[in-house]
């Protein structure tokens, strides 16, 4: 299972709400993590996220998991990242749920993991979509829930999210969210294919014994449709 863990860039100065000078300092933060200047950032971004700006104490938190700039601490890292949460920051709320998944700097708990990816999906983050159904699909903090998980993974898929379509896939071939749809799952797969999933080949291949080569190949012209479409006009 791949994580991606977010840094929340600076956007315009009205809508972040900030004083021209706490935006400047995030800009000089973001530009010195790009260049990878992280000792140069985590001074840009301390009075800014002292002040509760919540992308600041996203990143600042980020510096701190990965002991870039700082010495390394879980601790600090959860404390700011649960700041920018509060404080609504959907990248942060993904962030904060993948230390409770994996149980760094606290006891591993999946509830609150759950909490916090389900906040960050309903504000329509992709990555936390596809934890949501992960954890769904698992039972991570959560009562299974097939047809739940799929919801949540084809959210993530029709924003073009490898992983979310081959779960996609999986879920529509093993029939766990209501019955096996193995059409559907070779139109998933295919995507899954085409945007470099490594496993979406194997699952292609079990899919396709269950159908007739006309329906394979049906279903791989419906990808193509689906992908032509910007993910419109794709199978649920």
């Amino acid at each position: 299972m791949n994580f991606l863990f977010r840094l929340a860039f600076v956007c315009a100065c009205a809508a972040l709400g900030l004083s021209l000078p706490a935006y400047a300092e995030l800009s000089v933060a973001m530009k010195a993590i790009e260049r990878g200047h992280y000792a140069t950032a985590q001074k840009a971004l301390r009075k800014p996220a002292a002040e509760g700006d919540a992308t600041a104490q996203n990143n600042l938190a980020y510096l701190y998991e990965y002991g870039l700039g700082v010495e390394q601490s879980y601790t600090e890292a959860l404390g700011w990242y649960r700041r920018a949460a509060d404080a609504g920051l959907a990248d942060a709320q993904y962030n904060l749920g993948t230390l409770y998944h994996f149980g760094r700097g606290v006891v591993p708990d999946h509830a609150a993991a759950y909490g916090w990816f389900l906040k960050a999906a309903r504000a329509g983050m992709t990555e936390a979509q596809y934890m949501v159904g992960e954890s769904v699909r698992e039972g991570w903090g959560v009562k299974k829930d097939g047809a739940e998980a799929l919801v949540w993974y084809l959210k993530a898929a029709k924003k073009g999210h490898p992983g979310a379509q081959l779960m996609a896939a999986y879920v529509y071939l093993s029939g766990e969210g209501w019955r096996a749809e193995p059409q559907k799952a070779v139109v998933w797969a295919e995507l899954a294919r085409v945007n470099g999933e490594q496993q979406a080949s194997s699952l292609l291949a079990l899919a396709g014994k269950k159908l007739s080569s006309a329906e394979v190949s049906e279903a791989v012209q419906q990808a193509g449709v689906c992908l032509q479409s910007a993910y419109r006009e794709c199978p649920e």
